[in-house]
């Protein structure tokens, strides 16, 4: 079952104090009045709409609104609407400010975990110029130095092999199995790894790999609780992989999160924030990685620009994971950087198009992936998430045949993978082809799908 997430964090917020709209706004317009603002006006639909983003309230009602969640009014200003709501979130300061150290990388990786499936919010915590930062200090803290401690039993080089090849089991799992199923398992590991982080004696070498194990099992359940919407969770546990990868001096495993946190913020968040991201990950890897890496943030950085509108930039980011692509796999390739595909580039010169309003370029590319490895890798998830673009592809053509039969596969596959971003695209679809019910292929769709 997908979990339905609070979109905005007022939402979340209500839902926190058991508020409706109505009770919210009754409590807010005392905290108002107490102000000396005076009385609110108090329409049924005022909240719903500060939520949805159809509108945003006054200056009093902000500064209202933060004194009745105990947030200081500078941040009102500074931080600005609804940014400034995050300050109510307390148990994200863990992940957030703890220092860039790996005292600091086990505070967060303690913290990250927590709420897990019972955290709805599916909007996330760090943006702007407090994302930017986040990448700042990653790029800072980055350090080939040892890491020791003397806790516990002795953690060998051996056990750490057979870590690693626990979590090459479930990255190759997360390719036929749902984020549902595989999630429960991800972060048993994550929490082990994080309890040996805290708890574990281990010398320079071995604390080395075993941070760049919890990077790696972070970042894994961050994809996987993306899957389900849950943003908040999904960026803590992708920043607590970022502080790992820099406590194991690990860039590539910083670079591969930078990676998977630009898809994340150019989905929900700012596209122009996404495109910082993964600039910050290629200026720090350059010269330090393989071909096969570079070109997954070439594909990346394509995917980033083209919801910027970056058209040249775009291309000239595919033009370039082709080619690193081309040259084939290497020695030194990490062991996560086995599922690029040159089918799943061609998908994402589809997504590109798609973003640049073309779609008949979108769906050569989509054609062209489908027929190539793409559509054998067993990866289902992905697989329905670029039929639904080809859907897109299909309805912007004005081929509603198509359309509607490429829908109603995604819809019938999707119900035994129950992913959220598929379900969400095809909502998005069954909004655009409404207007066109009176259509027997259409209101077969809409139909099946209500």
């Amino acid at each position: 079952m997908v979990v339905q997430p609070f979109r905005h964090p007022l939402t979340a917020l209500r839902a926190g104090l058991r508020l409706t709209g109505e009770k919210y706004l009754d409590r807010l317009d005392d905290t108002h009045h107490a102000l000396g603002f005076g009385r609110m006006s108090k329409r049924r639909e005022k909240v719903s709409r500060w939520e949805s983003g159809v509108h945003a309230p006054d200056r009093p009602a902000r500064l209202s609104i933060a004194h009745l969640h105990g947030i200081p009014s500078e941040a009102v200003d500074e931080l600005g609407w609804p940014g400034f709501l995050l300050l109510a979130f307390p148990g994200d300061q863990p992940v957030l400010c703890s220092p860039w150290t790996a005292a600091g990388t086990v505070t967060s990786a303690a913290a990250a975990a927590r709420g897990g499936s019972m955290d709805r919010r599916g909007f996330l915590i760090s943006t702007g110029a407090a994302l930017a930062s986040v990448a700042a200090h990653w790029n800072d803290a980055l350090a080939d130095l040892p890491l020791s401690q003397d806790s516990g039993r002795r953690l060998t080089a051996s056990m750490v092999t057979r870590l690693e090849q626990r979590l090459d089991d479930l990255r190759h799992l997360d390719d036929v199995l749902s984020s549902a199923e595989l999630r429960p398992s991800a972060v048993a590991e994550y929490n082990l790894l994080s309890r040996l982080a805290q708890r574990a004696t281990y010398d320079g070498a071995v604390g080395r790999r075993l941070f760049s194990n919890l990077a790696e099992a972070s970042r894994m359940c961050g994809w996987l609780y993306f899957d389900a919407g849950l943003n908040a969770t999904v960026q803590r546990f992708y920043i607590t992989s970022l502080r790992a990868s820099a406590s194991a001096g690990d860039h590539e495993a910083g670079a591969n999160t930078l990676n998977f946190m630009t898809s994340q913020t150019y989905t929900v968040g700012n596209p122009q924030d996404a495109v910082n991201l993964i600039r910050t990950a290629q200026e720090k890897i350059s010269g330090r990685t393989t071909a096969r890496v570079r070109a997954r943030l070439h594909a990346r950085a394509a995917r980033a620009l083209s919801k910027t509108g970056e058209l040249k930039s775009c291309a000239h980011e595919l033009d370039a994971a082709r080619d690193a692509y081309a040259t084939g796999p290497h020695d030194d390739d990490p062991p996560w950087a086995y599922s690029l595909t040159a089918g799943e580039i061609e998908m994402t010169a589809g997504s590109c198009a798609l973003d640049l309003k073309d779609p008949g370029r979108a769906l050569a590319h989509f054609t062209a992936a489908q027929a190539s490895e793409f559509a054998t890798t067993g990866n289902v998830r992905d697989s329905l998430l670029y039929l639904t673009r080809a859907a897109q592809a299909h309805l912007a053509l004005g081929d509603l045949d198509a359309t509607c039969a490429t829908a109603t596969e995604v819809f019938n596959e999707n119900n035994a993978v129950g992913s959220s971003r598929p379900s969400d695209a095809l909502s998005s679809l069954r909004d655009q082809l409404i207007t066109h019910r009176d259509v027997g292929v259409v209101r077969d769709f809409l139909n099946l799908s209500a």
